[in-house]
């Protein structure tokens, strides 16, 4: 690789590992029972299967299915195929009890050869947070999902035609570009998964080599999806001798994929790929992604934090509203909720409720008269925990490039070296400060042309170590300047309450009810100490004193 010219044979068959395993067991069966699971710790998946024939031995298949959901602990499901009839993806749901399934709308309006047909199977403790799902085609659907801190989930089952359908391939092309642009737009996480009929291994040379005829009009989806940010993980293979997720005669290839946007890339953990060639399911291999389960059973973490370094929040002036704005509210709030009765009362609980929170919220910020206030405990952070996030980042940044040069080493310039020898500075600097944390202080290479020998992996495993370190100190001061932080704003409250009064009533009013309510008031007067509890001599005793 002299020349900078990209060695694709080598990448194929050196693949990158998105994450290190170990001690990952080999399965004898994709279907067995007693065969244990492969699933990372708190993670959840995506994963895409074309059935290929449904319809033909339709029992035996459903079984085989049943089992691929079941044993391997399926999330999200894409199931395709090029002939799919929703009676089939009934009677297939009705088996799959612990998953909820949502189909596109099959094609009968014209004699096509791929009349298509695609379904999302979404396990049930995941299904209430569905909020739509739209049928695009017969061949492309998507389904949104809404988690608690502003987080949106959409994920697109497509099934792309092959080439002897070509208007109907381009068609379905151009389709999923707009759709993936709008969730782009729109502010989603967002996931495609499906059969595509493209070869991504024979689009890596051109990509890499010839840009001019990657961006044709014949490339655009492949082309659209890796310039825009959108990875599909090169999958950890059980099988030494294909990567392929289709297989006929003897002809491998890799026309299955789960392609994830940039905003979903942060939460990937690895990709694999499952050879049934030996079952009577399919000529396909299912593959699955795996994310990181934090994206959603934390997601009101982040977004609680975000809002906490806010300065200002919003507030609606309840008081002031008057009739007229009270009945405009509630005609634009009924125009929002524009979802028939009888859908709306098939929902689960906890779609119901957010589904009425985003309405009732959007109808507020629409109509009632609000104001901007400012937040009153904002706590600056000590000087050595900022310097440690610093160092934390840094270091983090320098570890995302050298994963870049392990994933893509074709790219490696003279450049790289003159920006590690800055780097080398640093880092020394970062280790021999917290050496401490680490059992012995790393030592670095020089320079980085001499860890191209062994593809950057000792370097690799040194810098993710040390991040992995330095981030568990960053977490535990994070914890100590917290409860500290805590502790203070409590114990500066309750001064304000014990020796001003009035303090302390500011203070509660400027919180988000913006007032406190009083039914009993007791006067610790000398000589007459009283208890009041009806609320117009509670209202004169609190007139009297301020």
């Amino acid at each position: 690789m002299t020349d900078n010219y990209f060695d694709y044979d080598s990448f194929v068959r050196n693949p990158p590992n998105p994450i290190d395993i170990d001690d990952l067991i080999l399965q004898d069966s994709l279907f067995s029972s007693d065969s244990p699971s492969l699933s990372p710790c708190n993670s959840f998946n995506i994963s895409s299967l074309n059935i290929n024939g449904l319809k033909m031995f339709s029992q035996n298949k459903i079984e085989l299915l049943n089992n691929f959901f079941s044993h391997k602990h399926i999330s999200f499901g894409g199931v395709v195929d090029t002939h799919l009839h929703p009676k089939q993806i009934h009677f297939l749901s009705k088996r799959l009890s612990n998953y909820t399934v949502f189909s596109s709308v099959l094609d009968t309006s014209q004699h096509v050869r791929s009349s298509g047909g695609v379904s999302l199977f979404i396990e049930n403790s995941l299904a209430p947070h569905v909020h739509t799902y739209t049928s695009l085609s017969s061949r492309l659907l998507s389904v949104d999902l809404y988690f608690k801190g502003n987080v949106k989930l959409r994920i697109f089952v497509v099934y792309i035609p092959p080439t002897s359908d070509q208007s109907l391939r381009d068609e379905t092309i151009d389709l999923l570009i707009l759709a993936l642009s709008d969730a782009k737009r729109l502010g989603f996480h967002h996931a495609v998964c499906g059969d595509f009929n493209m070869h991504l291994d024979q689009f890596y040379p051109l990509f890499f080599n010839q840009p001019q005829i990657a961006s044709k009009r014949i490339h655009r989806l492949f082309n659209f999806l890796l310039t825009n940010g959108y990875v599909d993980f090169t999958p950890i293979n059980f099988s030494s001798t294909s990567l392929g997720t289709y297989h006929r005669m003897d002809v491998v290839s890799r026309i299955d994929y789960v392609w994830s946007c940039p905003l979903l890339k942060r939460f990937l953990l690895t990709s694999v790929i499952f050879d049934v060639r030996d079952l009577s399911l399919s000529d396909h291999n299912p593959v699955i992604t795996f994310y990181d389960c934090s994206f959603l059973s934390s997601s009101l973490k982040p977004a609680r934090a975000r809002q906490l370094q806010r300065r200002s929040r919003r507030i609606f002036s309840f008081d002031s509203v008057t009739p007229s704005q009270w009945e405009d509210f509630s005609t634009h709030v009924d125009n929002l909720c524009n979802i028939s009765p009888v859908d709306f009362a098939s929902w689960h609980v906890n779609r119901m409720c957010e589904y009425l929170h985003t309405n009732i919220i959007a109808g507020a910020n629409a109509i009632l008269p609000a104001r901007t206030v400012g937040n009153d405990h904002t706590p600056k952070l000590p000087k050595d925990l900022e310097t440690l996030i610093q160092h934390y980042r840094f270091l983090n940044r320098v570890l995302h490039s050298i994963r870049l040069l392990r994933k893509y080493p074709h790219t490696f310039s003279s450049s790289h070296d003159r920006k590690w020898s800055g780097y080398l500075v640093r880092l020394n600097n970062i280790f021999n400060l917290y050496k401490s944390t680490f059992s012995s202080v790393p030592v670095l290479p020089s320079t980085l042309l001499s860890c191209r020998t062994d593809n950057f992996n000792s370097l690799f495993r040194i810098l993710s170590q040390a991040t992995k370190l330095l981030r568990g100190l960053h977490l535990l001061k994070e914890k100590e300047f917290q409860d500290s932080s805590i502790k203070a704003h409590l114990a500066s409250r309750d001064q304000k309450f014990d020796t001003d009064i009035s303090s302390f009533i500011n203070s509660a009013l400027s919180r988000s009810r913006r007032r406190i309510v009083l039914d009993r008031v007791f006067i610790d007067h000398p000589t007459t100490p009283q208890l009041l509890t009806d609320p117009k001599d509670i209202s004169d005793a609190v007139v009297n004193h301020f």
